[in-house]
């Protein structure tokens, strides 16, 4: 299985990633990137380091996922690496932490379990069958290598596995599900009448007379906040790009597409016999013959090997090994590979760990890279730098010019740049790059509002930075009735609606004191009226906010009324009328079942949450 992870980061899809990610960081002066190396880890974790790539492909995964869940809607600030990147960071250490455990417990992922789950995603088929070029197109469209999608399959696998063990050790005992029920299995009956939300919207009426009396009583109350209209320069990435010479580009993909020839890759798989410390040669030569005969039978491969391989490791894969490229054996059975066909076994092969039966499980083709299908993401990543390395060596001038200017004109005329100037933006509420509430922020300053300066380079996200000056301050104004009617009307209806129902239910309270029982007050109010006898938290016919207020009140002396406004506006004036204590006898055989599986679950978060949180404290990280 490890020779399949090595083998795939041959392919071209892996390829291309590194050389993007390098061609990328030489825009800013690397020469190079080399992945895990020493001095680059963003972090450490008992010695396997984290390194700035990794971390940087999970905040892409991240925002992939945040841009899926918001669509159009989401906010820019969002998508900053800098807001992501400690959550990104403490998710790899945590699940570093995690991959250690399961790998300490010898805990693997088949390849034939990775298979049957890439085989089972429905966005992988087409008319109902797995697609390899479905396959390919999906995952690249989502960022990911095939590879690295197999790999991250397989560490999901065993950390399922983890789990899955330290859940095993959890158990609820009859006791503990017996006190469970006492809650779960307890029965209140319940009575409430519906007092309808168009009576009570009715009852909350505001007068336009009321609404312009409360605005005259004190215009100063309803007041617009400060707001600026600020010049501003705005510089990115992409008013750089520039077209890629021709010749450059070829020269280019000359020197690395040598990285992107894939040899041929094939799976294999082997069944290893290894002469014991006790066995004799004629023993162990009769094991090797009665192996031999068994293929040549055509007995089933894999379970031959689970039942005969020495190589334990493989042996429960049905003897897998993996990909080689012709490079990953030793030379004789790398020589018995090139000789045989997809299904093929060979003969005995003779090598330092014993005498190994091999059976070609697949071959996927080599691939020689083509430039026309390459050259427009070369010229893509070249563009890419040329203008990342132009946009940072501007944004230094601009600091430099911008700093002791007299506004911000000069610094653009130098930098034939472009001043522009904003809409009115305020502390809370701005447009465009002000929607930002880091450059609101400065904007609204000591240094920038009070004294009048250009404001430091801000870093945006999506590749932009921003400098910003004060063009014109506008002082905060009493805003016009026209303008706050609505709102001075929605608080006073609030505040009448609020004051009618708790009026209703003190009056409600009341007459029940006196003995008016609840059914006769709905019927002389012509309030619905609702009962529910043995109704429990879960599963009840209630609304499940009549049932947070009754499972909330007390039984006897001193109880009484309660209100809770429903999902539909409508208010429900709630009566207890008896409470029975649960018992697990009351309980169906299917009902103990669910809430023992329920219990169990709980049980094993909290245990889970302990391991995890063992394993953190017992860790070795640093991070930099």
């Amino acid at each position: 299985m490890m020779q399949s992870i090595r083998a795939g980061t041959q392919n071209t899809g892996f390829k291309l990633l590194i050389f993007m990610i390098i061609l990328s960081f030489a825009g800013f002066g690397l020469e190079q990137v080399i992945f895990g190396s020493s001095g680059t880890s963003v972090a450490e974790v008992n010695g396997t380091e984290i390194t700035p790539q990794e971390l940087q492909v999970a905040i892409e995964g991240q925002k992939r996922q945040l841009m899926q869940i918001f669509g159009d809607n989401i906010d820019p600030e969002m998508l900053d690496d800098d807001r992501i990147r400690p959550r990104a960071l403490e998710e790899m250490i945590e699940r570093t932490v995690l991959l250690q455990a399961a790998t300490d417990n010898a805990m693997v992922a088949s390849s034939r379990a990775i298979g049957d789950i890439v085989g089972s995603i429905e966005a992988f088929k087409v008319d109902g069958a797995f697609n390899a070029d479905q396959y390919k197109v999906v995952l690249a469209n989502a960022g990911y290598s095939p590879e690295r999608f197999r790999r991250e399959q397989a560490q999901q696998i065993i950390l399922s596995q983890l789990q899955q063990g330290v859940l095993a050790s959890d158990f609820v005992t009859n006791t503990e599900l017996a006190a469970a029920a006492v809650a779960t299995a307890e029965e209140r009956d319940v009575r409430y009448l519906i007092v309808a939300n168009e009576l009570l919207r009715e009852s909350a009426e505001v007068s336009q007379e009321s609404v312009r009396e409360v605005y005259d009583r004190d215009p100063s109350r309803w007041t617009s906040e400060a707001s600026v209209v600020a010049d501003y320069i705005v510089v990115s990435r992409d008013d750089f790009l520039a077209p890629v010479d021709s010749d450059a580009l070829e020269e280019q993909f000359k020197s690395v597409q040598d990285e992107y020839t894939v040899a041929e890759q094939t799976l294999i798989a082997h069944i290893l016999l290894i002469q014991g410390d006790d066995e004799t040669v004629e023993t162990y030569t009769q094991r090797i013959d009665d192996v031999a005969s068994r293929v040549a039978a055509g007995e089933n491969f894999a379970d031959l090997a689970a039942e005969v391989s020495d190589d334990i490791g493989s042996a429960a894969l049905g003897g897998e090994l993996g990909f080689t490229d012709g490079t990953v054996f030793p030379e004789p059975m790398e020589e018995a590979i090139s000789t045989l066909g997809v299904g093929d076994v060979s003969a005995g092969v003779e090598t330092d760990a014993g005498t190994h039966f091999i059976r070609i499980q697949e071959r996927v083709a080599g691939e020689t890279p083509d430039y026309e299908q390459l050259k427009a993401d070369l010229a893509k990543s070249m563009q890419e730098a040329e203008a990342e390395q132009t946009l940072l060596v501007t944004v230094d001038e601009l600091r430099e010019l911008s700093f002791n200017a007299a506004d911000l004109q000069q610094p653009a005329d130098a930098l034939s740049l472009t001043v522009a100037q904003s809409a009115p933006v305020s502390l809370s509420i701005g447009e465009g790059v002000f929607a930002e509430s880091a450059v609101r922020e400065t904007l609204f300053s000591e240094e920038v509002y009070e004294a009048g300066n250009n404001s430091a380079i801000l870093e945006l996200s999506g590749n932009r930075f921003v400098v910003v000056r004060v063009a014109e301050k506008r002082p905060a104004e009493i805003l016009p009735f026209s303008k706050v009617a609505n709102s001075i009307r929605g608080d006073l209806e609030t505040n009448a609606r609020v004051a009618a129902e708790l009026a209703l239910l003190e009056s409600l309270r009341s007459r029940r004191a006196d003995g008016e029982r609840l059914e006769e007050i709905a019927t002389a109010e012509d309030y619905e009226w609702r009962v529910e006898l043995g109704a429990r938290r879960i599963g009840s016919l209630l609304p499940a906010e009549v049932v947070t207020v009754a499972f909330a009140m007390q039984e006897g002396a001193g109880a009484t009324l309660e209100s809770t406004t429903l999902v539909n506006g409508d208010l429900a004036i709630v009566e207890l009328a008896g409470i029975e204590q649960g018992q697990l006898e009351n309980l169906s055989s299917g009902e103990q079942t669910a809430m023992a599986e329920q219990l169990t679950q709980l049980q094993g978060q909290l245990s889970m949450l302990e391991y995890r949180t063992a394993l953190r404290d017992n860790a070795e990280i640093v991070t930099r």
